[in-house]
């Protein structure tokens, strides 16, 4: 019987891995500059712990989670975003760390499509602790940076502030009784949402919504004195810092938890329907509604694959994944051959051969077909001399080496 992966999961192969690998690479570089600390969650945790934090109304709870009950009856799901189960390791960890990052699969049961599948990768960042509009700016740094250092080129930073969650069931009001008599032009989900949790209509993608809710007074007209304030502030040094960004009134993110700022980094290279690849805020009621003692917080979520594909539209190549040195032999000198690649190895330099003891030619075609930068030959001249040859792939230029000499030399070039 012939099996076939499952709809809404892919295996990554290596002509696409080596991306994902530069991608977290680059990413870790940078948060290891900030002095963040890789915490790896569990991929399931009990089904109420996400339902209590990302919200009972939200789309991820009721259509998306991945729910299952265990061998003693206990409702378990994959987790479907990583903040909840870091909140609950903060707390059972007695806060003994405040700046995390993760990295890892999701899981939610949605339609699957280009840039969104049932099972994706995220990188994320939570930090505990600091209430502040200077560790929000940190942040969305934090979150630029990492971009950058990857290489993204093409995305717009937006934010907003979506106040205590009291702000917000005051505009949710607001909101329901602006459309309360245009609920004939709401897209089927967005009715039900109107009576559940209208602040994510604000969030929808559909046209006729984004359309229908341009004319609401903004969430932000809403917000305490106080933080519309902190919020001001934090858009001066923003500016002070010379980081580019747009204020979209209609911003609110699909999680329950959020309160105060929230960002997205987007981009116009995937579509409107996928176009946020980096997205986050501040939560600071999460930690207490989830157990632990009132702390604030704030973090975010990059999507690997997305970045993956941004990468992709901007032509991006890494040279550095293709071999320094093919080693070509002659079958009668494979052992000699192949001490040589353990030895250049050993030495760091990036080497590879093949064992199937195929012809001259064959090896080189490999060769050329791996994108080598050099093909060091070893036939029975080569042997007889103690010399071997180095071909240079690139301009076919080829120069002899003495056999005690060719590890320095080639660590040289």
């Amino acid at each position: 019987m012939k099996y076939e992966k499952l709809r809404g999961v892919k295996d990554v192969l290596p002509r696409e891995s080596f991306l994902w690998e530069y991608v977290v690479k680059k990413a870790i570089e940078i948060l290891k500059r900030y002095n963040f600390s890789l915490i790896i969650i569990p991929t399931i945790e009990e089904e109420n712990l996400f339902i209590r934090s990302i919200g009972d109304a939200t789309d991820i709870v009721l259509k998306e989670i991945y729910n299952f009950l265990d061998k003693k009856g206990r409702k378990i799901a994959l987790r479907p975003e990583g903040t909840a189960s870091v909140v609950r390791a903060f707390i059972e960890s007695s806060g003994e760390f405040k700046d995390f990052f993760y990295l890892g699969q999701m899981f939610r049961y949605d339609k699957p499509q280009k840039g969104r599948d049932r099972e994706f990768y995220q990188i994320g960042v939570e930090s505990f602790g600091v209430d502040s509009e200077y560790k929000d700016i940190e942040i969305i740094k934090l979150a630029k940076d990492i971009l950058d250092n990857i290489g993204i080129k093409s995305y717009e930073i937006q934010i907003n502030n979506i106040g205590t969650k009291e702000d917000q069931k005051n505009y949710s009001k607001k909101i329901k009784d602006y459309l309360s008599n245009k609920k004939e032009k709401l897209c089927p989900d967005c009715i039900k949402k109107l009576e559940r949790a209208p602040l994510r209509i604000l969030d929808c993608k559909n046209e006729s919504c984004t359309e229908l809710v341009k004319n609401i007074e903004p969430i932000c007209s809403f917000i305490t004195k106080d933080l519309k304030e902190r919020y001001e502030k934090m858009k001066n040094i923003l500016t002070d810092l010379n980081i580019k960004f747009t204020e979209n009134k209609n911003l609110v993110r699909g999680l329950d938890y959020y309160t105060g700022l929230v960002f997205e980094f987007v981009t116009q290279k995937l579509g409107p329907q996928q176009n946020t690849i980096l997205a986050g805020g501040r939560y600071n009621d999460l930690v207490e509604e989830l157990g632990g003692k009132k702390t604030p917080a704030t973090g975010f979520a990059m999507g690997i694959e997305r970045i993956c594909e941004v990468l992709k539209t901007e032509n991006f190549s890494l040279e550095s994944e293709s071999p320094d040195i093919f080693i070509i032999y002659d079958k009668n000198y494979i052992k000699e051959a192949f001490l040589l690649l353990c030895s250049l190895r050993d030495a760091k330099v990036k080497t590879v051969m093949s064992f199937e003891e195929n012809s001259f030619k064959s090896q080189m075609r490999q060769a050329n077909k791996l994108s080598s930068k050099f093909a060091l030959i070893i036939g029975e001249e080569e042997i007889k001399m103690q010399k071997y040859s180095l071909k240079n792939m690139k301009d076919g230029t080829q120069i002899q080496i003495d056999k005690k000499e060719i590890i320095n030399k080639i660590k040289e070039r």
